[in-house]
């Protein structure tokens, strides 16, 4: 585990919708999580939901690439979910993230939920491993740390910031090197449903679906998918 510097100016709590907490970065001036939807009602059908690693779970181990961390709902929102599962089967996550305060500031921050899920993701960041679930964590630019990674991956949750913060990481580039890290049938959810981001992961040879919506109440995510060929 790196030594982390605590920075804890560099993440703010963001109440959202749904009553969840997520954070507001100081440093992209932009929050984590969608304000207007609810922080876990995202992190839960945008990607936990949408990408099918519960089914994965029942009859196999299962390696999730955690492509920026997003505050850390979506692992801890996963994490939860897991614990609920009575499967004998392993879960390795890969995270990479820019940030390293965010670390700091989720180990610290304790009005974060669901609480199980952070606090097991809190136990994962200080030790790497809880149960049958292991976490590899890299820190710096997320493009670099992708190209040079040797393992396949069964899942992505690919959360960046939105183009106009982060358009570095929402290029047919970047998208061509998830697809070759994807084993086929995995899956890469992420929250975007933009026209323009769904050609250019096309363009570089996914198929995709949209997420469901419950009860319509939130803009779709995207599911993309490499094939089986």
């Amino acid at each position: 585990m790196p030594n982390l510097a605590l920075l804890k100016d560099k993440n703010k709590p963001l109440p959202t919708a749904d009553g969840s907490i997520s954070l507001y970065s100081m440093d992209y001036h932009e929050g984590y999580r969608a304000k207007s939807v609810g922080a876990f009602t995202e992190s839960l059908h945008k990607f936990y939901h949408a990408s099918g690693i519960e089914k994965m779970l029942m009859h196999k181990d299962v390696r999730l690439l955690d492509i920026c961390l997003g505050g850390g709902s979506n692992l801890a929102v996963t994490l939860d979910k897991v614990a609920e599962l009575d499967t004998p089967y392993k879960l390795h996550i890969v995270t990479v993230e820019k940030q390293s305060s965010l670390f700091d500031t989720i180990r610290h921050a304790r009005y974060l939920w669901p609480q199980r899920g952070y606090n097991t993701l809190r136990k994962l960041i200080d030790d790497g491993d809880c149960g049958n679930i292991r976490l590899d964590i890299a820190i710096g630019d997320a493009r670099p740390i992708l190209e040079k990674l040797q393992w396949q991956f069964d899942v992505v949750y690919f959360d960046p910031f939105g183009k106009r913060k982060n358009p570095e990481m929402w290029t047919v580039e970047v998208f061509s090197t998830v697809y070759k890290l994807l084993a086929q049938g995995g899956k890469v959810a992420t929250y975007s449903s933009g026209k323009v981001i769904r050609e250019d992961f096309v363009k570089a040879g996914f198929s995709f679906v949209s997420t469901s919506k419950p009860g319509g109440a939130f803009q779709e995510g995207t599911v993309f998918i490499k094939d089986l060929k």
